[in-house]
């Protein structure tokens, strides 16, 4: 009990110093958008009492998401409401662990064979790592040129020529593409996040918190949909609504589901817009928000699938442990990894 008010106070401190940090600067866009999130987090702490009261079958899991969200919660605001090199080390930071959560996963499915070509990619491996040092260097430093060519190019060719060097030939092809993808998602993708940081902490977080809604909405509006379906078997709007997108990549998932979180994702984005930053273009139009908020909510849903389908595909549910109530770093960002580079990449286009 004590142990648990411990970490209650902490996170509370953590929590209220970051948002004095942001009234001392007079940032009221980023007060309204935390004030929310810490809303939401509170609505949801009461649910989840309730179901413990009611001793519901979702409360354990709800309670545990719930308490990992105000942890992830109060970093992630901390990252934004302090320094931009705090911005940079925890993005940084989260690249780093994604792709050594993913290369763990390699490990795990090779089974520990030394003849296995997985466990003797350490060197690659590193060389992944390495390059999230010096993609969050390139970003800081605002060197776009070399910093949108760096993995795609220099770090991907790199990678077969360590293969050549050490003699190799056997299960290259396997190893080359494994690693390569691991470079593209957590590397390349995810630290898109990096030099976003650069276009203002309001972006990012703007990014974050439609991706995360996306998740956390798609979950309540797909259990709404099967919830009334069931009550109304012979509904045919439901019927179509409840349509499975992949059932062996993900038996969950509907298009009504995946279209209705869409759209609200899309109203959440054009509420983004009178507080949005002014960019050297001008601001964020309500068209080019609803745009990007659609897209948003559909490439949401895409990373989650694509990740459903790998974690599949190596006969795994969660992709670690480290998040209780979530699994792994990578279920926690597996959305984002689709989302990130398209936000960056439209708002950099059209208004920086």
């Amino acid at each position: 009990m004590l142990k648990r008010f411990g970490r209650f106070i902490l996170l509370a401190g953590i929590i209220l110093v970051s948002l004095g940090i942001l009234v001392q600067r007079r940032n009221n866009s980023m007060l309204v958008v935390m004030g929310v999130i810490i809303g939401l987090l509170l609505f949801f702490s009461l649910i989840g009492r309730i179901l413990v009261a009611r001793k519901s079958a979702m409360a354990d899991e709800i309670v545990s998401r719930t308490v990992t969200w105000w942890w992830m919660a109060a970093v992630f605001i901390v990252a934004v409401s302090t320094h931009r090199i705090v911005s940079f080390c925890f993005m940084g930071f989260l690249c780093f662990l994604a792709l050594r959560e993913y290369f763990s996963l390699l490990s795990v499915c090779g089974g520990g064979d030394p003849k296995n070509p997985i466990s003797r990619d350490r060197l690659p491996a590193i060389v992944c790592h390495l390059a999230i040092l010096v993609l969050g260097y390139l970003a800081y430093t605002q060197k776009y040129g070399l910093y949108i060519i760096l993995v795609p190019v220099y770090t991907f060719l790199l990678i077969p020529i360590i293969f050549v060097l050490q003699n190799r030939a056997e299960g290259t092809i396997r190893s080359i593409g494994l690693i390569s993808i691991g470079l593209m998602f957590f590397v390349f993708n995810l630290g898109h996040s990096l030099f976003m940081i650069n276009l203002g902490a309001m972006v990012l977080l703007y990014c974050f918190f439609l991706t995360e809604a996306r998740d956390l909405l798609s979950f309540w509006v797909g259990k709404g949909l099967a919830s009334f379906q069931a009550r109304i078997p012979g509904n045919s709007l439901l019927r179509l609504l409840n349509t499975k997108i992949a059932v062996t990549v993900s038996p969950k998932k509907t298009w009504g589901a995946g279209i209705i979180t869409a759209s609200l994702v899309t109203l959440l984005s054009l509420a983004f817009v009178p507080i949005m930053p002014d960019f050297a273009r001008g601001r964020l139009s309500y068209t080019f928000a609803a745009v990007l908020g659609l897209l948003i909510g559909f490439l949401g849903l895409m990373g989650d699938m694509v990740f459903s389908m790998v974690k599949r595909d190596m006969g795994i549910k969660d992709s670690g442990t480290m998040l209780p109530g979530h699994g792994g770093i990578i279920d926690r960002v597996d959305s984002l990894i689709f989302t990130v580079p398209i936000t960056f990449h439209m708002i950099n286009w059209l208004y920086a």
